[in-house]
Order: C-alpha cells, then structure tokens, then sequence
C-alpha cells in the first residue's frame, strides 16, 4: 500500500509507479492518501525531517492494515543519523513500513516534459520500493537492485532488476511473479 502524503503536489508519477510494481509483484498494490501532521517535533534539522520519527506515528496510523509492505511518500527532505539526508528508510523491525521522499528523486531539468519527470520520478521510487519490499521480506544481499545508491548518478545507474538468486528466493517465497504481467506506458525506466 503506497500512502501518498496530502502535501505532495505533483503525483503524476503514482499512476506508473503502482502499475510497475503490480506487474512484478504477487501482491496487489495501492495508492492513496494520507494526510499525517508532520509536526515540527519530528525536524531532523530546520529543512529535514528525521524519518524515524516520522516512520512510528506512520506505523500507528495506518497499522489497522494487518501485515501489508506500507509506503509513506513525502514531498520533504529526510535525514537519518549519520547520513547528511537520505532517498527512504525502511523499518527492519517491527511495523511493515518505509518512508521515503521525492524532494531528491524529481529531476528538476526545465527542459524535460512533465512526462519525464513523472517517469524519472517513478523509476526512482520503483528501485528504492522494490529494494524495501526485499528487505521487509527478509532478504539481506547488495547485489543488483538491492545495492545501496548513495546519490542520485548511482541509484540511476543501479539495476532495476534483481540478481538470479534474489529474484529465485523472492519467487519462492511469493513476493515477486515468476514473470512480470502486463505492460505499462506510464513507466519508461532511466536509461543514462
């Protein structure tokens, strides 16, 4: 379930982002909104949110879902300990959960179409949705889509497939579609 934050204000690319991943994965995939108060608490810094403390009032608010992969996609920058900001973070323990940002993710090129950003901005999201739902499946590997990008060049240049053996464990545990179903013309992956 992609829960998409009421502040976003482009979300041309959520239509694609939903298709692509309903092709690959088992489970179905959603979209909607959530208009959660990102409190002044929850500041990292005077322009980032700590996506900690925004991933636990997420959790609580959408936890009536049972055990479902949950997305919450913000139109503000995050930042993690350590890390001067971050693209998402997932939750290993506990809730299903990742919250992750489009602030870093949109191209903001003048020149490009509001189609390509859309798709840019969805191919984006789709590596870094994909990887999660990995990892809250239990798999721990760095190989292929689940390489940690550490900016933007990197996450574009980053597969957006999983390794063979990756791909088979995901397979056998029902989590990815042995092949992917369907097409989608909202999606155009990032070729650079």
């Amino acid at each position: 379930m992609i829960y998409v934050h009421t502040e976003m204000k482009n979300t041309d690319f959520v239509e694609g982002l939903v298709c692509e991943l309903g092709r690959v994965l088992v489970a179905p995939v959603r979209a909607t909104t959530i208009d959660l108060p990102l409190l002044t608490s929850y500041l990292a810094t005077r322009t980032q949110l700590d996506v900690d403390k925004v991933a636990q009032p997420f959790a609580a608010a959408t936890a009536g879902e049972g055990r479902v992969f949950r997305y919450l996609l913000l139109p503000s920058d995050l930042k993690a300990e350590g890390l001067n900001y971050v693209f998402s973070s997932t939750q290993p323990d506990g809730e299903p959960v990742a919250v992750m940002s489009n602030i870093r993710l949109t191209p903001t090129d003048r020149n490009l179409s509001r189609k390509r950003v859309s798709d840019i901005t969805a191919d984006r999201l789709y590596k870094l949705m994909l990887k999660s739902i990995a990892f809250l499946s239990g798999l721990r590997t760095n190989g292929c889509i689940m390489n940690f990008p550490r900016n933007l060049p990197e996450l574009d240049l980053k597969a957006a497939e999983f390794c063979d053996g990756d791909r088979a464990s995901l397979v056998a545990a029902g989590v990815l579609k042995e092949k992917p179903f369907g097409a989608c013309a909202n999606v155009a992956m990032v070729l650079q």
